[in-house]
């Protein structure tokens, strides 16, 4: 009997062995894992933050482009605005002496057409014809 308990207790110890060869394996393994991990884990930080750069500057990019689409835009409408100005100004000017122009006309038929009727000239208002 005692050398079935020696075979039982070779076999609990040969076990034990096996296990503790299989814990410090699998513990080396955790190990790999982990600083697999861990590497993996420094690898996505720095793609990340590359990327998130990387976005950064693209928005960066794009803002100073539409600063200077905004600023080219605002001086074309400033130019066209004041362009604008410029033209209704001539206009009134050329309006008004158009308008002038055809009162002058319209005075001076009437004056032919009196002095044709026979009214007596010295007896109108001139002054009153004249431009203010």
């Amino acid at each position: 009997m005692t050398s079935f308990l020696n075979q039982g207790l070779e076999r609990l110890v040969h076990l034990y062995q096996e296990s503790c060869g299989l814990i410090k394996i699998l513990e080396s393994k955790l190990k790999k894992a982990e600083v697999t991990i861990s590497d993996q884990g420094m690898i996505v930080a720095a793609k990340t933050q590359h990327y998130e750069d990387k976005f950064k500057a693209m928005t960066q990019e794009h803002q100073a482009a539409l600063k200077k689409a905004t600023c080219k835009a605002q001086t074309q409408l400033d130019a066209i605005h004041a362009q604008h100005e410029q033209d209704m100004a001539t206009y009134r000017e050329s309006l008004k002496g158009s308008v002038v122009i055809s009162l002058l006309q319209a005075r001076l038929k009437m004056a032919h057409e009196a002095k044709a009727l026979g009214f007596e000239w010295p007896s109108w208002n001139v002054d009153a014809w004249r431009p203010s």
